[in-house]
């Protein structure tokens, strides 16, 4: 009975940090385009120029740290998994 209780503790934590991670992207990708956006409105380039570089720039950004952070995941899993 407790195991079963561990496994549902040990899958809602893993879902609470990738979920997390997710967000974390989400997040930087809306700021970036949205901060483009409003440096496109403030500069009156009237095009798209700059919310095109500074969202692609925080979506590489983005993809940079979820890869970082999943890689830190994967490896205290693995640790866990180690100690168990």
């Amino acid at each position: 009975m407790e195991d079963k209780k561990n496994n549902a503790s040990d899958s809602l934590r893993k879902y609470g940090k990738y979920s997390s991670v997710i967000f974390q992207m989400l997040f930087i990708i809306g700021i970036s385009f949205w901060g483009g956006h409003q440096l496109d409105l403030y500069f009156e380039t009237g095009s798209n120029v700059l919310v095109l570089v500074i969202g692609l720039s925080g979506l590489c950004l983005s993809l940079y740290t979820t890869l970082k952070r999943l890689e830190i995941l994967n490896k205290e899993e693995q640790d866990d998994a180690k100690q168990k």
